[in-house]
């Protein structure tokens, strides 16, 4: 894991800027599980925020935070699920296969569901297949909306962000462009931060 976060600093610059990171230990607590230790490690890293380039479509990936994301909702990790449920899982409820283009899949808080850590501009989704007592094998769900396709990967969640980077996995032109860049907007005491870093040298 740490050779992919390693690789990843290298295509991705993080925030200079120190990032408050969430207290995982009170995870399981909270909302039952461990989050995967490399989507640990990249949020104490890089906090939350978004991948792109001036003027492109935005790539997000999410991180819990104390401070809720809009009034009503819950905060720290129940906050980042209860997103989850009310805002992501809903869009599935009932489809096919051919709305999802391959696999139908449960969404979490359904035992193996999908969890959500992010989502692009494009309509794409990323999750987590929440199988299994260990978060460090729960494979990655991408799915992109034009056509609707559905992709898994066993790689994490750090692993498939090295792979769209790098042009390992086929991604848009400006994902793999020499500008991209990481803009922090959220670590776990503040949100509607606006730091960016990169791009790599």
């Amino acid at each position: 894991m740490s050779h992919q976060l390693d690789r990843l600093t290298r295509l991705l610059p993080p925030p200079q800027a120190a990032v408050a990171g969430p207290p995982w230990q009170h995870s399981r607590t909270e909302v039952g599980f461990d989050f995967p230790s490399d989507y640990r490690a990249f949020v104490d890293r890089y906090g939350g925020g978004q991948i792109g380039t001036p003027g492109s479509l935005r790539c997000f990936v999410y991180g819990p935070s104390s401070l809720s994301a809009r009034p009503g909702m819950p905060t720290g990790f129940k906050g980042f699920v209860e997103w989850h449920v009310s805002d992501i899982a809903p869009m599935f409820e009932g489809c096919d296969e051919d709305y999802w283009g391959g696999t139908v899949y449960p969404m979490y808080p359904e035992p193996g569901g999908l969890l959500t850590w992010g989502e692009n501009e494009q309509g794409d989704l990323f999750w987590w297949l929440t199988e299994g007592d260990d978060p460090d094998r729960w494979p990655i769900v991408m799915w992109a909306r034009g056509p609707a396709t559905t992709f898994r990967f066993d790689s994490g969640m750090v692993g498939l962000l090295v792979s769209m980077l790098s042009g390992d996995f086929p991604s848009p032109d400006w994902v793999q462009s020499p500008h991209v860049r990481w803009t922090l907007t959220s670590d776990w005491l503040s949100r509607g931060l606006n730091v960016t870093a990169g791009p790599a040298l």
